[in-house]
């Protein structure tokens, strides 16, 4: 495990980010989702991130009776955007995920740049694969 521990984000195989705009309905997004599959979208672009909307976001609104023709990306999206940066550790970056009850996390550049995706899912691979290895040792 002590290689988790000290591995950077930008070692994770991690995928490029899709993006939304802010005025799709619903419904576009959901079906970006489903046609990208991905479990989340940044909304804005590469340089301007205006915020995340995720499946929980999704199935939330839907909850609530939204009309998925009409309620935007904009209206649903979780605003306050958590985010690591190429260079943070794995480690932090599964913290911050946990800290913000998250599951998907957008990556950035030195620049402030989108550049990337990590899930929950990407965060666990290593881990499993590291206490694999270190059995298979013993």
């Amino acid at each position: 495990m002590s290689h988790y521990l000290q591995d950077k984000v930008q070692s994770l195989a991690r995928r490029e980010p899709v993006f939304v705009e802010r005025d799709q309905t619903l419904r576009n997004v959901a079906r970006t989702m489903w046609i990208e599959s991905v479990g989340a979208l940044v909304v804005g672009d590469e340089r301007h991130p205006l915020g995340v909307i995720s499946e929980r976001d999704l199935v939330a609104k839907v909850g609530q009776g939204a009309d998925l023709d009409t309620m935007t990306a904009e209206e649903a999206m979780t605003r306050c955007v958590v985010s690591a940066r190429v260079g943070d550790s794995l480690y932090d970056a599964a913290y911050q995920m946990l800290d913000a009850v998250i599951r998907h996390l957008p990556v950035v550049d030195d620049n402030g740049r989108v550049i990337g995706m990590v899930s929950v899912r990407d965060l666990l691979r290593p881990l499993l694969l590291d206490a694999v290895e270190g059995a298979e040792r013993v």
